[in-house]
Order: structure tokens, then sequence, then C-alpha cells
């Protein structure tokens, strides 16, 4: 019986997944409907879909197994649809893109750090002494006492998002100078000796604005299709 629901779950799951994805793709032609691709615009794209996918650009025909069973009149016509909705993601979430960039900031500034990992409180306060009066390096402790990957880093982590770290390491990273030992703390399960080694605050350049309005793209999207019917 409940191998059988399992089965079923998964089907239902697997449905609506490809009901969401269907959704989502039917709002970006209709939304992008207004904006015209012109044929050099097309023909740029093309070639850039070429170079990503090893596509001959000057005999179509020569279709890579991803592709096969798919006329190269159909890639072009895919390549046409995404020059028209990246237009309209340009247009209608570009200019917001910035101002997007200063809430997610925050989360998207990265750190390097040094760690040490440990389940015991009083060995935390012990490694954090001994790195504190010089007498021993995160890289000499750590293949001995870290956990994780730290093991095979010398105790390095990152470069890593805040908004990717548990909030508390996060709360203390963040504050912390480039430079400074923080005195042994709790996180969950463990207790942590860590030292920010460097602040690697991320700009609005052409890359974040592009992600930035992907991002905002992608809300746009879920607002219209979370709670619709699946029917």
């Amino acid at each position: 019986m409940s191998e059988t629901f399992s089965e079923t779950q998964s089907a239902e799951l697997g449905s609506r997944r490809l009901w969401v994805q269907l959704l989502r793709a039917r709002l970006m032609d209709e939304a992008s409907a207004g904006f015209e691709a012109d044929a050099d615009e097309v023909a740029n794209a093309w070639e850039g879909f070429c170079k990503k996918h090893r596509l001959d650009a000057e005999n179509p025909a020569s279709v890579p197994p991803e592709f096969t069973g798919c006329p190269p009149t159909d890639l072009k016509a895919v390549v046409e649809r995404e020059v028209r909705i990246s237009k309209w993601k340009k247009a209608l979430f570009e200019p917001q893109a910035a101002e997007h960039f200063e809430r997610r900031k925050p989360a998207l500034d990265r750190v390097v750090y040094s760690l040490l990992r440990v389940k015991e409180a009083g060995l935390a306060r012990e490694l954090w002494f001994r790195i504190k009066e010089g007498e021993a390096l995160f890289a000499d402790l750590a293949p001995k006492y870290a956990s994780g990957n730290e093991v095979y880093t010398a105790g390095i982590v990152g470069p890593v998002a805040f908004g990717a770290m548990h909030p508390s390491l996060a709360g203390l990273l963040k504050s912390a100078r480039a430079g400074e030992l923080l005195k042994p703390f709790a996180v969950a399960e463990w207790f942590l000796v860590a030292r920010v080694d460097h602040h690697l605050p991320v700009e609005f350049d052409e890359a974040m604005k592009h992600q930035m309005t992907e991002e905002l793209a992608a809300q746009w999207l879920d607002e219209r299709t979370h709670g619709r019917p699946t029917a």
C-alpha cells in the first residue's frame, strides 16, 4: 500500500512540475509577445547558441546528440523566442535591478574565513587560546581538529556568501574586521573558532545586473504560478 501511495505521489509531483513549467513558458510567451526580435539580434543569439552547444553555425544540420530529432529551423525558433523573452526581461525588470541589488547585497556579500569546528566547548577554548597566543596556526590545527572540508583546506572556508551560511555565523563574521579572531561560540551542535580573512563585497556590475534582472523575472513568474490550480 505504501509503495503504491509513494508511486502515486511521485507521479502527481512530476505532473505538477510539468504543469508549472508549461504555465511559466506560456506566461513568458504572452508577456514577450509585443517584443520583436530583429534579424541582427537573432543572428548574434544564434551564433552564441551554436558556440555554447558546439553547433556548426554554417551547417545547422549538424545537430548534436542532445538536440537529436529537433530540426534546425526549430532550434532557430527557440533562439528567436529567447531573444524576445530577454528583451521583455530587460525592459520590465532591468530598471529595478539596482534597487533589488541593494536589498540583496547583505546576503550576496562574501567572506573568506578560517574555521575549526569541534564538539567540546573546552577544546574550542584551548584551540582559540593557542591561536591567539601565536602558539599554533589554523593550518597546524585543522588536520587534527577540524571537521568537514576544512580538514583538507588548512581550515580555510570560502569565498562563501553570507546568505548561504548559518545566520548566527553570518552575523558574527559580517561584524568582524579582516584578521579578527573571534572568541569561541556555539552554532547548533558545534563549538566554533573562526577568524575573518577577507571580506569580499559584491559590486553592481553588468553580470550582477543580469543576475538581479533574472531574479526579478523569476519572482514575477512565481507570483503568477503560486496557488494556481493544477488542472
